[in-house]
């Protein structure tokens, strides 16, 4: 795959996603997020973040989360994930609802020439409101599966793609694909051991009566160690 296609597969989900799935409700947002990890060894590491995201044409802080996790490679394609994440995220009559997440995830990546390709699977489990909800035990899960796309210029900034589904899995009224984001961006490499990542995401509800497309400017800073 030559960077030529790279770039039309980019083009090609960007144009149907603006053309073709017009959303009745819009907002821009802005995501911010710190991310360090630690390699404890060649296979096993943890990681922290530590996220803003900011709603209503970025003019109020919609959601902060802090997550923790932990990863093994044990195989030379795959990896196994665990992490747990601590949201609050704004209600409409501007208090924060407290949100409990659990994911498991299994990633798989594989490059052909100077294409890398990632899949991962992610199990979520989210509690929300706990002690102030009637329902705040009973938990929603989703399956997530992510697609990600990585060009190799063998250069400091690595450019990407990617695509995530959100399956519902404790819908009672039948479970199906209720949102699915599709981002483009690029990474640039400072030194071995700090990164920032820039891109441009369209967040979509589907399936909704007035579904909402977040069209997200995202930065992210990575350090590893």
């Amino acid at each position: 795959m030559n960077r030529k296609i790279f770039f039309l597969i980019f083009i090609c989900l960007f144009y149907f996603e603006i053309r073709v799935c017009p959303a009745q409700v819009h907002d821009a947002c802005l995501w911010t997020s710190v991310n360090i990890e630690k390699k404890i060894t060649s296979k096993f590491s943890a990681t922290l973040t530590e996220e803003l995201r900011f709603n209503e044409n970025i003019s109020e802080l919609g959601t902060a989360f802090t997550e923790i996790g932990a990863n093994y490679k044990f195989y030379k394609f795959f990896s196994f994930g665990l992490s747990y994440r601590y949201i609050q995220n704004k209600n409409l009559d501007d208090s924060y609802s407290l949100r409990h997440r659990y994911n498991i995830d299994l990633a798989f990546k594989y490059k052909v020439e100077k294409v890398l390709a990632s899949l991962r699977e992610r199990l979520q489990t989210q509690y929300t409101d706990v002690n102030a909800s009637e329902n705040g035990k009973v938990p929603d899960r989703y399956l997530r599966s992510k697609l990600i796309l990585k060009y190799d210029l063998e250069k400091k900034y690595t450019p990407f793609i990617s695509c995530e589904l959100f399956l519902q899995l404790t819908n009672q009224e039948g479970n199906e694909l209720d949102k699915e984001r599709f981002a483009a961006g690029f990474s640039y490499e400072f030194n071995k051991y700090t990164a920032v990542d820039l891109f441009y995401m369209i967040n979509k509800e589907i399936h909704a009566n007035n579904p909402l497309t977040e069209y997200i400017t995202g930065v992210e800073f990575n350090y590893s160690f």
